[in-house]
Parts: C-alpha cells; structure tokens; sequence
C-alpha cells in the first residue's frame, strides 16, 4: 500500500501561520521591552504591523496570545529535559542537569517567565504555569522513578510540592540580584530536595 501524500498548507494557511507567528514575535518582543502588565494588545498589532480585528481571529485576548507564546518555550525544555533523562547515566545525573538547563534558560526568558512567577504575574498566567509545572513533573517522576516511590507520599504531592518550591525560588531568583549564576543556584536547588532543609522535630 503507498503511503498518503503529505499534506501541504494552501497560501491561506501560509499567510495565517505567518500572521500568528508575526504576532507572537511582537508580543514577545514588546513585553521584554515594556512589561506584561503596560503591554495593550494595540502595542502588540502595530508591532506586527496588523489590525486588531486580525489579532482577535488568531487570539481570544492578551493572556490567550502570551499563553502560546510560553507554551512553545515550555514545550520546547521540557523535551529537551526529558531526552536527556533517557540519556543520563544515573536519575541523580538527569536531575542535576535537569535543573542546570531550567534555570539557563529562566535566565534567557527571564521576562516572559516572570509573568508567571513574579510578583507582578498574570493570575490566569500564573495558574497555567503552575498547573503545566504539576503535570510534566508527575510525569518525570513517574517516567525515571525520581525520587523512588515509597508508598507514604503520593506522586501528586511530591509534583505540588517540587512545584512550588521551584516557583517560588525562580520568582525570588529572578526579580533580585542574588550573586548566584544559573548553576549555582540549580544546585542549591537539587541539594535542598535531596536532604531537605532541617528535621522538623529532635
């Protein structure tokens, strides 16, 4: 049996893929420049050099057109993390590297990432994140056994919690100059889950 021919986009769909990618560029771009929070869509349009009315037939609003553009960095690391996990020696090895590659490219997309975990974030955008967090590391937990399951802590909780941690810690991270670089502060990170932070009771 012969294989179906691929499907090719017409120069409609050309031109609407490009237009939302046009849009997408110009959100990213005017939001690094002024802030999520003093960034209209209009600002976004007249960088993309398109209509509202055109913006609106691509995205609901403001939060829709952002949520795409972090779901693609998202989707992108999450990946890459995940292919090195089936690559790496030890799950010790993939969750130092793991954290290395977060918090490189946190520091690359600091802007856009700090809609979500800044103290000025996005609710809705906020939500998201956490939520996009929760779900990949369940799925890492499940997928390499890090930490092992022992029965007395469901892997939900262990997701929440990791979650958490790392939002909270990348929000403080980026909004203030600690002195730490990406690495050092990947592997503080990996210390604190490891050994935790102190017994809660002598």
């Amino acid at each position: 049996m012969e294989p179906m021919p691929e499907h090719k986009p017409n120069r409609h769909q050309q031109r609407k893929a490009a237009t939302r990618q046009a849009l997408l560029k110009a959100a990213r771009e005017v939001i690094v420049e002024r802030g999520y929070n003093d960034v209209e869509i209009l600002d976004i349009t007249e960088r993309a050099n398109v209509s509202k009315a055109t913006f609106y037939k691509h995205f609901l609003n403001k939060e829709a057109c952002v949520r795409e553009l972090m779901l693609a960095g998202f989707d992108t690391l999450v990946e890459r993390i995940f292919a090195g996990g089936r690559r790496a020696d030890s799950r010790e090895a993939w969750a130092r590297e793991s954290f290395r590659e977060v918090f490189a490219w946190a520091d690359q997309n600091r802007h856009l990432l700090l809609i979500m975990v800044g103290g000025r974030a996005s609710g809705q955008l906020g939500a998201f994140g956490r939520n996009y967090l929760v779900e990949h590391i369940e799925r890492g937990l499940a997928e390499f056994g890090l930490p092992p399951e022992n029965g007395d802590v469901p892997r939900v909780i262990k997701a929440h919690v990791m979650a958490g941690v790392l939002i909270q810690l990348l929000g403080w991270w980026l909004e203030n100059d600690t002195g730490y670089s990406p690495r050092d502060i990947a592997n503080l990170l990996q210390r604190v889950l490891e050994r935790g932070i102190a017994p809660l009771a002598r």
